[in-house]
């Protein structure tokens, strides 16, 4: 790993708008989870900010950060609450948006950890703390409303010269494609391998064409790349915002019969198409199939490694993202790279994708629970001032 280096000491902590001060000078963190739209992506999110608070269990971190939970429920009701047990989400009053918003603004939290993965998670509740001026661990809402339309995210990435596979976007169901056979078909704004497709030939296509209209309408069109290899790769950012280090690679285990992950390799569900709770990861369970399996640190030759790299680093600055970044290559049989897709979200528990890479490094600044403290306190020194109506000129606030 590049060195990281990097600091952890608590930003300033002052008095809040109330005149409180957080408990024992602690940062005061709010955790903001669930789905106002699917039940599938709300007990996603939930489930992975459990694990996060069962990680985060160690003196340390309770030493330093008070944490506290803001969970959305299907439908849009807010529950403000002080622990995840189920217990406590089912009891909790269950507050609209103007009383949500008021209760939030109270809180005077010093950042907030978003955990929320459907589409007006990644955009309007990410927003919703900018308003507050509660500064986001992560990307910006304008940030995940790029990377989520994975037609615009891979212009930009190409744009910055990020190798991409060659496609096009289909805008109807009638549309004529000209990527020539086989291609992959994806829902242009979707998550976790929802609706994807390899298609081999014309008889697979309706088929294809249906289940990917059925989750966004527009779909991208894209020429399958052959399965050399598929990596994924982490950057984090140093203290002066640069992608700087590129943690140890993940491989996903791919086969010629399976080449492609897809949804039910990542989260097991149940025959409602529910995440199982009793199952959950599918990836690397003691029964999964090759195919389902991952190994890190990655073994890579340094011409690969270099490749990986660069081509991370120019698609984290040019997507502008923001303290760390994930990016899924497929390598081809010839060593060539393609970027795939940019997911730059980590619930942080300690076996969560980007965690895991970093605790495959000896530098101390990457282990659990530094790393995460660390994003966590460069989230909160970038706590903004209130405006003050003095300034003149320009569309941001100096």
């Amino acid at each position: 790993a590049i060195p990281f280096p990097i600091s952890t000491k608590m930003p300033h902590k002052d008095t809040n708008a109330t005149g409180a001060v957080a408990a024992a000078g602690k940062l005061k963190i709010l955790h903001m989870a669930g789905s106002p739209v699917s039940q599938y992506y709300s007990m996603v999110s939930v489930h992975y900010a459990r694990e996060m608070l069962a990680s985060a269990s160690d003196e340390q971190t309770q030493s330093d950060f008070d944490f506290h939970f803001a969970v959305v429920l299907p439908g849009g009701a807010w529950c403000l609450i002080a622990d995840l047990d189920q217990s406590t989400i089912d009891s909790a009053p269950k507050l609209s948006h103007g009383e949500a918003l008021a209760a939030l603004t109270a809180g005077d939290y010093d950042a907030c950890v978003p955990h929320m993965f459907c589409w007006p998670g990644y955009t309007a509740y990410r927003s919703l703390m900018d308003l507050l001026g509660v500064p986001l661990v992560g990307c910006s809402p304008e940030c995940m409303a790029l990377i989520t339309d994975k037609a615009q995210a891979k212009a930009v990435a190409s744009a910055a010269g990020v190798p991409v596979p060659e496609g096009e976007l289909l805008r109807s169901p009638s549309q004529v494609i000209t990527v020539p056979y086989p291609f992959v078909l994806k829902p242009c704004c979707e998550d976790n391998s929802m609706g994807i497709s390899k298609v081999e030939d014309a008889s697979e296509l309706p088929g294809a064409i249906a289940e990917a209209f059925k989750f966004d309408s527009n779909v991208v069109c894209e020429r399958f790349i052959p399965l050399g290899r598929e990596i994924r790769i982490a950057v984090i950012e140093d203290e002066a915002g640069e992608p700087a280090t590129v943690l140890p690679a993940t491989e996903y285990l791919l086969t010629p019969d399976h080449p492609m992950r897809t949804s039910n390799d990542k989260i097991s569900v149940t025959d409602k198409g529910l995440p199982d709770a009793d199952k959950f990861f599918a990836t690397n369970r003691e029964e999964a199939p090759t195919y389902r399996r991952s190994v890190c640190p990655a073994p890579l030759d340094d011409v690969l490694a270099t490749k990986l790299a660069d081509a991370a680093k120019r698609a984290h600055k040019a997507l502008r993202c923001r303290d760390f970044s994930i990016f899924d290559f497929r390598v081809d049989p010839s060593g060539e790279v393609y970027m795939l897709e940019c997911q730059p979200v980590c619930s942080f528990a300690r076996q969560s994708a980007m965690i895991s890479m970093a605790l495959k490094t000896d530098v101390p600044e990457l282990q659990y629970p530094t790393l995460y403290h660390t994003i966590m306190c460069r989230a909160a020194a970038r706590k903004p001032k209130p405006y003050d109506g003095s300034q003149m000129l320009g569309m941001k606030v100096k």
